[in-house]
């Protein structure tokens, strides 16, 4: 007799798991409360970490923090809202210790005239005597002697069918690949108007470096109406026919809503000043005098009457060939302007976009001079930044301006590089 198999249940199959047993309305209570108290003590432990720890790296970024904040008029609060004061005053007191230590930097050109030759006209401290158009281009335009643009002009002679001096190429895409000495992609050549721009950028910002090779070519240039408003940069430039303009002074500005008309600190054109000096140490006067030489100087040790053009602010960036600030010194991530002169006249002109996630935040002041220098600056100063910060170039603004209208601000003066050609 064949005996039947028991059939195999679902159950068996498939045992059910044993269920958990269900906690008590006072047991999730206290669960909740212990997650919440963790979270609370972390969150605690960080903050005092962030804001009292000596570490290195905490102190520092802390500092730029603070920095960034306190150098703002309308953002202040995101410093002393969550940072106590005594903090706050700690890292000012350190940014203003190591700002002391130029106060007595003043430019002197080392005393040695004859280190200094008709702009355009040194490189490396050699004097052009015979060389050829290109070798004289070159040595003009030393910061774009590389392989990539030998090579582009090699394989485009139609370029230089009127000559070297008469080359213009403009890039903004950075399609050609054209690269400086240092690497950095060049915009344009304006060989007519003896203007080069070159893109810079790092970890955090993005910016525009003018060089400008005949001094003679750039002017210092009041608003209007100084003293009651100011104008936008944009006015600057087609009002004096300009190539290339940048913000340059400070001014008045109650509640981040000033109109630009007041300059802050000294202001000289052609020898008459229309400002009022800044009697604050850490200010320095800047500016050009009639043989086209820049200075950083306390006001106090300059002959306003001696100047072309000249303004004041803070800080000096880099006197006779000597970095003024220290690597730790930076008066926050911000968006900037600086002007520099190399030693054979040529004038760096930077702007540093800034305020813009995804974009560029900004840099230091040092970050700045680190980049002036890379481009054998000689003597240079940090400019009003923030949102004035802007850079206008023959009918466009090709810097990104953190103003709220994007164009920049009104301002009280502006530097422009006056056009002598339309090529």
């Amino acid at each position: 007799m064949t005996r039947r198999k028991k059939a195999v249940g679902y159950q068996e199959i498939y045992p059910e798991k044993p269920r958990k047993k269900k906690l008590s309305r006072r047991k999730r209570r206290i669960r909740r409360i212990r997650r919440i108290v963790i979270a609370v003590v972390v969150l605690v432990a960080l903050y005092l970490t962030a804001v009292f720890s000596n570490i290195p790296f905490i102190a520092k970024w802390r500092t730029i923090y603070i920095m960034t904040a306190m150098t703002t008029n309308s953002h202040q609060w995101l410093a002393t809202m969550f940072i106590p004061h005594s903090v706050i005053e700690k890292a000012m007191a350190q940014q203003d210790e190591d700002l002391m230590k130029s106060i007595n930097m003043n430019t002197t050109w080392g005393g040695d005239e004859e280190n200094i030759t008709e702009p355009g006209l040194l490189i490396q401290g050699e004097a052009i005597t015979d060389d050829t158009e290109k070798e004289e281009f070159y040595e003009k335009y030393w910061e774009i002697d590389s392989d990539t643009v030998h090579q582009y002009l090699e394989a485009n002679p139609q370029l230089l069918k009127d000559g070297y001096n008469s080359l213009h190429i403009e890039d903004f895409d950075m399609k050609l690949g054209l690269k400086t000495v240092e690497g950095d992609p060049i915009l344009v050549i304006n060989a007519p108007n003896n203007l080069l721009i070159i893109e810079t950028d790092g970890s955090s910002y993005k910016g525009k470096l003018a060089i400008a090779k005949e001094p003679s070519q750039v002017d210092l240039v009041k608003a209007k109406h100084l003293g009651s408003y100011g104008d936008k940069i944009v006015t600057f430039c087609e009002d004096n026919d300009a190539i290339l303009g940048i913000n340059a002074s400070g001014f008045v500005d109650p509640d981040g809503v000033g109109s630009g008309g007041i300059v802050n600190g000294s202001l000289v054109v052609d020898g008459v000043e229309y400002g009022t000096h800044k009697n604050e140490p850490a200010w320095k006067f800047v500016g050009l005098n009639k043989e086209n030489k820049m200075y950083v100087s306390n006001y106090s040790g300059i002959n306003v009457e001696d100047f072309r053009w000249g303004l004041e602010f803070y800080p000096g960036l880099v006197v006779d060939g000597v970095q003024a600030v220290n690597e730790g010194y930076c008066m926050g991530i911000q968006p900037r302007t600086t002007l520099g002169q190399e030693k054979d006249g040529s004038l760096l002109m930077l702007v540093i976009d800034g305020r813009q996630p995804g974009y560029s935040l900004g840099c230091s002041v040092a970050e700045c001079t680190k980049i002036m220098m890379r481009y054998d600056c000689y003597q240079g100063m940090n400019l009003d930044g923030g949102s004035s910060a802007v850079m206008y170039y023959d009918g466009r603004q090709i810097t990104k301006s953190s103003s709220v209208s994007g164009k920049g601000r009104h301002m009280p003066d502006a530097i422009l590089v006056n056009r002598i050609s339309d090529k």
